[in-house]
C-alpha cells in the first residue's frame, strides 16, 4: 500500500518502506535496511539496526525455513509485523494527511492513485481518511497508529464516529480500541456512551418527544446509502449503509433466503460466499420472500413485574416505542431460563430448536469466534453429536460457517463457564487431519 508513495522522507526511509511492503531494493534487504540507519534516527524509537529491527519486528523471515518455527513463535511474529504494519500506516496517514492540507482530498486521491496504482475507491477512501484526523485534530489517534497500540481500523471508526455530536471522544474510543476489534466497537457505539454525553442526548431528545435510541435512529436513516459499481475486477460491487434495525432485518432476510438456496438441488456444490450472492439476487429480484425472526431481549424484575433494558441479542439498545413498533407486527415467545442455561434442554434431538437457537442468540451474542450475528451461525455441539453429545444450551455454542468449518478441521477446543459465554481455545497441537464434517450437515 506504501510502496512507491512519492514522500519527502530522509534518504533511505523509502528502502524501509519498500522492503516492508514487497518493494523492489538496490542490494540485499538487509544491505539496504543498515543502509538507511542515519534517515530513520529521527523516527521516535529507532536507535541504530537493532533499533530498526526491534521497531520494525525485522527478522529474517525471508531465508527462514517457517515450517520449523513452533506455533507460539509464529503467533509472536504475526503479533510483531501486525504492529509493525500499523506503525508504518500511521507515518503513511500522517504524509497523506500533509499532502491533503497542501493540495486537497480530491488531488492527493488522484495522486495516490496516479503514481502508487491504487484504485479509485480506496485512494479516495484512504485520503477522507487522512483529510478527517488531520482536520479534527486527532493526533493521539495517528500515535496510537504510529506506535502500533491500534489498527488503520480503529483510526477509520474514529475518524468516522468521534466528530459527531453525542458521541465518545477520540480519547474513550481509543480506550475502546485499545481493548477491542474495531468491528466490536463500531458495532456498539451508542451502548458505549458515557453517562454525561448519553444525558445531554437524553434531554435533548426530550424536546422533540424521543429517547437516546430513537434520536440514533433518526441519526443513522438520515445517513443512509447504497450504491452499486462496477469494479477494476468487472464485477459489480454492492454496498449499503443501513440504520442499525434495517440492517438487521435485511441481514435475518439474507440469512433465511441462504438456507433455502442450501436446500436446493445442486448447493452442495456452491460455497457459502455464492450462496449469499444468489440469496441477495432472490430477495431483490424477489424470486423469494422467507419468513425470519428479530430477536428482541428485555430482562424481568420479579420484584416489579416489569421488563427493562430492551435490546436486540447483539446488546443494541432499543426504546419503548422502537419496540412497540416492532411487536405490533411480531410474533412474541416468551422465554424464562436459569442462569445456567440448563433449561430448553431436548436431549438426543439431533439440531438445535428454534427457541434453543434464540437462547443461545442471546447467550452468545454471535459467533464466539468472530462475532459475526447469530441469523449467520451454527448451533454447534462442544460435545460432538457423535460422541454422545446433548442438543441442551450448556452443550451448545455459536459458530458462523467458515468459523465451523475451521473448528472442526483444526480441533480447536471450547470451554463454556456455568452461567458464562463461551470461550474458544486453539488446539494445544496444531493437527492438520480433517475431521469429518457431518456436524455442519445438520446445524441451521
Amino acid at each position: 500500500m506504501l510502496a512507491g508513495v512519492p514522500v519527502d522522507c530522509p534518504d533511505g526511509e523509502g528502502a524501509v518502506l519498500s522492503i516492508l511492503l514487497g518493494g523492489e531494493t538496490v542490494g540485499s534487504e538487509r544491505d539496504a535496511l543498515e543502509g538507511v540507519v542515519n534517515g530513520l534516527a529521527g523516527v521516535d524509537g529507532v536507535d541504530g539496526v537493532d533499533g530498526v529491527a526491534a521497531v520494525a519486528g525485522v527478522r529474517d523471515v525471508a531465508g527462514a525455513d517457517l515450517a520449523a518455527w513452533e506455533h507460539d513463535e509464529l503467533v509472536d511474529e504475526l503479533v510483531d509485523l501486525v504492529a509493525e504494519r500499523a506503525r508504518l500506516e500511521g507515518r503513511y496517514v500522517a504524509v497523506l494527511g500533509e499532502l491533503v492540507s497542501r493540495d486537497g482530498v480530491q488531488a492527493a486521491a488522484w495522486q495516490l492513485r496516479e503514481y502508487t496504482r491504487m484504485n479509485g475507491p480506496q485512494s479516495r477512501s484512504e485520503a477522507r481518511l487522512a483529510e478527517a484526523l488531520v482536520e479534527h485534530e486527532f493526533t493521539d489517534t495517528l500515535d496510537a497508529l504510529s506506535t502500533g497500540e491500534i489498527q488503520m481500523s480503529h483510526a477509520k471508526v474514529i475518524a468516522r464516529e468521534s466528530p459527531k455530536k453525542h458521541r465518545r471522544s477520540e480519547g474513550s474510543f481509543l480506550e475502546l480500541c485499545r481493548a477491542y476489534p474495531s468491528d466490536i466497537v463500531a458495532r456498539h457505539t451508542l451502548a458505549y456512551e458515557s453517562l454525561e454525553v448519553f444525558a445531554d442526548l437524553e434531554a435533548e431528545a426530550a424536546a422533540a418527544d424521543r429517547t437516546p435510541v430513537d434520536a440514533e435512529l433518526a441519526l443513522q436513516r438520515d445517513q443512509r446509502r447504497c450504491s452499486m459499481l462496477l469494479g477494476d475486477d468487472g464485477m459489480w460491487h454492492l454496498r449499503a449503509d443501513l440504520d442499525f434495525i434495517t440492517g438487521r432485518q435485511i441481514s435475518q432476510q439474507l440469512a433465511a433466503a441462504e438456507r433455502a438456496v442450501r436446500h436446493r438441488d445442486g448447493a452442495d456444490e456452491l460455497s457459502y460466499p455464492q450462496r449469499n450472492a444468489d440469496a441477495i439476487c432472490d430477495l431483490v429480484l424477489g424470486r423469494q420472500r422467507p419468513q425470519a425472526s428479530l430477536v428482541v431481549v428485555a430482562d424481568y424484575d420479579t420484584v416489579s413485574g416489569r421488563l427493562g433494558n430492551p435490546r436486540l441479542d447483539d446488546g443494541t439498545p432499543l426504546s419503548a416505542h422502537l419496540v412497540a413498533e416492532l411487536a405490533a407486527d411480531a410474533k412474541i415467545l416468551p422465554a424464562i431460563f436459569k442462569d445456567d442455561w440448563s433449561e430448553l434442554a431436548l436431549g438426543r434431538a439431533r439440531s438445535a430448536s428454534d427457541a434453543q437457537r434464540i437462547v443461545l442468540a442471546i447467550r452468545d451474542g454471535g459467533c464466539i469466534a468472530c462475532a459475526t450475528h447469530t441469523e449467520h451461525c451454527h448451533a454447534h455441539h462442544v460435545q460432538h453429536y457423535e460422541d454422545d453429545g446433548l442438543t441442551e444450551i450448556p452443550n451448545l455454542a455459536m459458530l458462523c460457517e467458515p468459523c465451523h468449518l475451521d473448528h472442526h478441521r483444526r480441533h480447536w477446543t471450547i470451554d463454556t463457564p456455568p452461567g458464562s459465554t463461551p470461550r474458544r481455545a486453539p488446539p494445544l497441537e496444531e493437527s492438520t487431519a480433517v475431521m469429518a464434517e457431518t456436524e455442519l450437515a445438520g446445524a441451521s
